[in-house]
């Protein structure tokens, strides 16, 4: 019997009946503080009955209330229907098997963006897969660089695996990841492609990159290069530049892309270059960024898309600025309201009357706060589901160990079709029948996991390396940045039930006081402090710190400019500016 944690995080732990974490591969047996924190999360802050305009209901009352507004809208247009989910939780049935009830009744669908998809893409571009280097690999590199990922907060066992070898990071700004490492560089935001571009320059012109598909076109762009504007844009001296090269060329490290590169501007031709440096001097899988696309699970098939697929798809870039072309959203296993640019229009929607939302969350998140319908939805720890890693291999049957609260989503999904009238093969399937369909690539079945508790993947790829879409050369941002990364005791907004709600805290070089952030979208009112470590073009915030001191999502100061891979929102590298109201 064992016990996955099942939260957006490279490392996925895994633990006992006793919930003690297991040790599983090269370094585990231990878990980070959040997941330490999960047993007493677990009864705080939840939602324990249904609620339809702030007043307590039954279950069956609330879902009349959802089938009744459900038939009106699709009696007019279906695709005025739009379900948002994403990954606050990676359980195979929590996340994409309700998906298939919504697609039966032809609503529209987000396009699952948010965080990762615009590396997935643009890697897979440049290899044909993004699936990189799995833990056993890790460990054979006797150095790492950690490029625009916070590894000691958010991915403690990766980085633990490197606590004793050489450490390399590069970075917007020195936090504890850079602090800890042997060598850090600090480049101005958004100017990663350029960094990438010049070491490949150094590296073509000795004569490497002989097994890269299209080497000769790169070598026009890297070569056309110009040494005082790559050195100006990216903030580094040339000398900087050229130690960075050195350390590829001498000691071949492992390469660990974040999440947050995606995110940044002009993050997918960066990722994609980024993840090409150690195929240029011939190593293979010598990258890490998120290996969850080449398990072989076939998530859309456990969704119903690919028999039916959705009528109309909004990416989660653009659903605050076209909200308008919604009158329904039912959200589940995401908290749109703090992760969506533009969310304050969501919230304004439900507040007008013009969208009617309806949340399942085990937890009352800031969505739920505004909803007009809120089911209770039970935690990881209180049902079974099929878990996997987007590192590690191990495909994992979660044992539930508390009492269940709530109802699942798969239950749920099954009430409101029976209500709705609505019958489909998809809706028809059995649990056990979708997983086992969704696994069959991977030629596990949910009978062997069920019996061995996890089983271990081996997936195979066929990598052939190759330039791709040559990168576009774009000025980086000039002027103030904003940037975002993770908090030590934080997922994203979880974690607020133990820790509290943190303050809305911009960190600059020279502010002290609360003032406002103002984009060309918005603006938000924060608390500044100084931090002489943040550089002078950078405002610095925690992701869980997403609520300013008016009660506005600070995503309103984004607009919907997207990455040119997967579509996902552009959070790191928006243009600023800042001012004091009052000194502290």
């Amino acid at each position: 019997m064992v016990v996955a944690c099942t939260r957006d995080c490279y490392d996925t732990c895994v633990f006992d009946e006793n919930y003690k974490p297991l040790k599983l591969f090269p370094v585990n047996g231990f878990a980070c503080s959040r997941g330490n924190d999960d047993l007493r999360r677990n009864s705080v802050n939840r939602v324990r009955e249904a609620y339809v305009d702030g007043k307590e209901v039954s279950l069956e009352e609330a879902m009349r209330v959802i089938v009744s507004k459900v038939k009106d809208v699709k009696k007019r247009d279906s695709t005025r229907i739009l379900q948002i989910s994403y990954d606050g939780s990676q359980g195979l049935l929590t996340w994409y098997y309700p998906s298939r009830l919504w697609n039966v009744l032809g609503a529209s669908s987000t396009d699952y963006s948010l965080c990762s998809a615009e590396g997935h893409a643009s890697i897979a571009a440049r290899y044909g897969t993004s699936f990189g280097a799995t833990p056993e690999e890790f460990v054979k590199y006797d150095s790492v660089i950690f490029w625009g990922i916070e590894a000691a907060v958010s991915f403690v066992h990766g980085w633990t695996l490197f606590k004793d070898k050489y450490k390399v990071t590069i970075d917007v700004r020195k936090g504890i990841t850079a602090s800890r490492s042997d060598e850090f560089f600090l480049v101005r935001p958004g100017s990663d492609l350029l960094v990438a571009l010049w070491i490949a320059r150094k590296l073509l012109s000795k004569g490497y990159g002989g097994e890269v598909e299209g080497v000769d076109e790169l070598k026009r762009t890297a070569f056309g290069l110009d040494p005082s504007y790559v050195s100006g844009a990216t903030g580094l001296s040339l000398e900087s530049l050229d130690r960075l090269a050195s350390i590829y060329e001498e000691r071949r490290p492992l390469t660990v892309i974040g999440f947050a590169m995606g995110r940044t501007f002009n993050g997918g031709d960066a990722v994609g270059m980024i993840s090409l440096l150690p195929a240029l001097l011939g190593m293979k899988r010598g990258f890490f960024y998120a290996n969850s696309q080449g398990l072989g699970i076939d998530f859309a098939y456990l969704r119903g898309t690919k028999i039916a697929p959705p009528r109309k798809v909004i990416g989660m870039a653009d659903i605050g600025e076209r909200v308008d072309e919604v009158d329904f959203a039912f959200v589940w296993n995401n908290n749109p309201v703090h992760s969506l640019p533009n969310s304050n229009r969501i919230v304004e929607a439900v507040e007008e009357g013009k969208l009617f939302l309806v949340v399942h969350d085990p937890f009352w998140s800031e969505t739920a706060k505004v909803a007009n319908v809120v089911l209770p939805a039970p935690t990881f720890l209180e049902k079974w589901d099929v878990i996997y890693s987007y590192w590690h291999t191990y495909l994992v049957y979660n044992t539930p160990v508390a009492t269940q609260k709530g109802i699942t989503e798969w239950d749920l999904m099954y009430k409101l079709a029976d209500q709705l009238g609505v019958t489909h093969p998809l809706l028809e399937e059995s649990l056990e029948d979708a997983i086992n369909g969704a696994l069959r690539a991977t030629g596990v079945t949910l009978e062997k996991l069920r019996k061995e508790g996890m089983v271990k993947l081996n997936p195979t790829h066929v990598y052939r390396p190759r330039v791709g879409p040559l990168p576009e050369l774009v000025d980086p941002p000039k002027g103030r940045v904003l940037v975002f990364s993770s908090h030590p005791l934080y997922t994203n907004s979880q974690f607020k039930e133990v820790h509290g709600v943190p303050e809305p805290v911009a960190l600059t070089n020279d502010l002290e006081g609360e003032g406002y952030i103002q984009s060309r979208y918005g603006r938000v009112k924060v608390k500044f402090r100084k931090d002489p470590a943040i550089p002078s073009n950078v405002v610095y915030m925690h992701k869980s710190c997403l609520i300013d001191l008016d009660g506005t999502p600070i995503n309103a100061l984004f607009g919907s400019y997207k990455g040119k891979y997967g579509g996902t929102p552009t959070f790191n590298g928006l243009e600023v500016s800042v001012y004091v109201l009052t000194s502290s």
